[in-house]
């Protein structure tokens, strides 16, 4: 497993404010319907686990649990409680391991196309008592049955490690699965040069961009997180200032991160969303749309032109553009369907 993949720690708060939204009109090919935005969605969805992998330095093994939405393929947040037990097969439970079997709340995002995350739980120093019994690790979600992977003669006594009488099995985290992927890009002022956004919110000039061009780098997210921290939500888009001095990078949570002159006029990170947030676009004022993958549409210093928040989609949104005046946008699903709101017009789709 990628070293990459395994993060021990997060440490990060976003803002949330409240948005207000009104009606609007969508043009689907010749056809025009009234809608409301319901961004968060009608449902979640629930979880199903793999198999468990463990690995291990310094003292601690992390047993990282890989997840899947229960309905395969669905774009959704899953907000679910989960529980890492350290025991026997019969179910003794070492009685120095603290959070051992303590059920903790997580959010997982799944993606359009993309991988599930991990879960990632530490144990660490990996002792118990007594440490010569074969334990296992079991991993649960509510609504769903436990899955396990062996660790016998894996513990060690705590003595081992020193002057400790206990250990921990830390709360689990969500890790970002392949946090190099590119996701998105976003071009500078006067099309002289563009940045592309990785999945973990680390953000590079294109190489012959850098070079010749004038896109400046002003930051990206593993620069603002405490060291070691990263996400546990992926960064899934992008977009810069009108002036090409800033930009913002949005992750699925609906969490926004702002670098230069690119003013923060607000996020959902902090609101509980039943769709992943999918992309977002800027206007020509300096404010931002944000889309999820239902089509509903969350406004910053943008008016609001309408969604699909309440229209039941064949496939999942996964991507918006604005247009040049910013009075309109596009969304596009993964069919290729195109929904075309404000001033935008409609020329066709792949869908």
């Amino acid at each position: 497993m990628s070293d990459s993949r395994v993060h021990l720690k997060r440490r990060f708060l976003r803002l949330a404010v409240a948005v207000a939204v009104v009606p609007g009109t969508l043009a689907i090919a010749a056809v025009s319907l009234t809608v409301g935005s319901a961004a968060a969605g009608a449902a979640g969805c629930g979880v199903v686990l793999g198999t468990p992998q463990s690995t291990g330095a310094l003292g601690s093994i992390v047993f990282v649990v890989p997840t899947a939405p229960a309905v395969a393929g669905e774009a959704c947040n899953a907000n679910v409680s989960v529980t890492g037990t350290i025991a026997t097969a019969g179910g003794t439970r070492p009685s120095n391991v603290v959070g051992n079997g303590v059920p903790s709340s997580v959010t997982i995002s799944f993606m359009p196309g993309q991988p599930g995350p991990d879960l990632l739980w530490q144990w660490s120093p990996h002792c118990a008592d007594p440490a010569s019994l074969p334990y296992d690790f079991f991993a649960s979600v509510q609504g769903s049955g436990a899955t396990s992977i062996s660790i016998a003669g894996a513990a060690s006594p705590c003595s081992s490690f020193g002057n400790v009488s206990s250990a921990t099995l830390h709360a689990p985290i969500v890790s970002v699965p392949n946090p190099e992927t590119y996701v998105g890009m976003a071009g500078g002022d006067g099309n002289l040069g563009y940045w592309l956004v990785r999945r973990g919110g680390g953000v590079s000039p294109d190489g012959g961009v850098y070079a010749f061009g004038d896109a400046a780098f002003y930051g990206s997210v593993p620069g603002v997180l405490p060291p070691g921290a990263s996400l546990n939500q992926p960064v899934v888009g992008i977009a810069s200032t009108q002036d090409g001095k800033g930009y913002w990078m949005v992750a699925s949570d609906g969490g926004v991160f702002s670098f230069g002159d690119a003013h923060f006029w607000g996020s959902v990170g902090g609101t509980h969303l039943n769709k992943p947030v999918v992309g977002m676009a800027q206007n020509n004022v300096g404010g931002y749309w944000l889309v999820a993958s239902d089509g509903g549409i969350f406004s910053f210093n943008a008016t609001f032109y309408g969604s699909t928040g309440s229209i039941v989609l064949n496939q999942p949104v996964t991507g918006m553009a604005a247009t040049n005046d910013g009075n309109g946008y596009w969304m596009v699903a993964a069919d290729g369907g195109i929904f075309a709101f404000g001033d935008a017009p409609f020329w066709g789709s792949g869908g």
